[in-house]
């Protein structure tokens, strides 16, 4: 189903895209500002933050898409029920938006990432951590087992 949760062993954990190279589907402006603001010390997690040095997660993957020329909404639940095709985790492609739930379903998500390739995902996680780039299935827990595709 599509809104189902999933657990994933690191182990097993692949994805179609493998290469972090996203000049050819037009991410690249999008996977290079989130980069860039996760390396800056100057940027950090803020709720509810939209930037320019406080993001949360959704204002996060709102601003990186905005590098692309897609308009987001401002939230996670609202950025999974915009999208245009739901993808599975094995199918992941620079630029695609992965999400946690704490209900197995969209009405649950509380954390969204864009996927950038090789593996990792790039967001704002929480104060402690702030804004990173970290492996993909970094937490697995509650981690939505369909994500979105713009």
């Amino acid at each position: 189903m599509a809104d189902q949760a999933v657990d994933i062993q690191r182990t097993s954990y692949t994805t179609a895209s493998s290469s972090s190279s996203s000049s050819s589907n037009g991410w690249g402006g999008s996977v290079q500002w989130a980069t860039a603001k996760a390396a800056d010390p100057g940027v950090g997690y803020v709720w509810c933050g939209n930037g320019p040095t406080g993001y949360d997660c959704s204002g996060f993957t709102q601003n990186a898409f905005a590098q692309a020329g897609i308009e987001l909404p401002r939230n996670s639940k609202a950025q999974y029920a915009a999208a245009s095709q739901y993808v599975s985790l094995d199918n992941l492609q620079v630029g695609d938006l992965v999400f946690w739930s704490n209900n197995g379903s969209a009405s649950g998500i509380y954390h969204v990432a864009m996927y950038i390739g090789d593996g990792q995902i790039a967001h704002a996680r929480n104060p402690q951590m702030g804004v990173a780039v970290t492996d993909a299935d970094y937490s697995p827990w509650n981690m939505m087992g369909t994500d979105a595709r713009y």
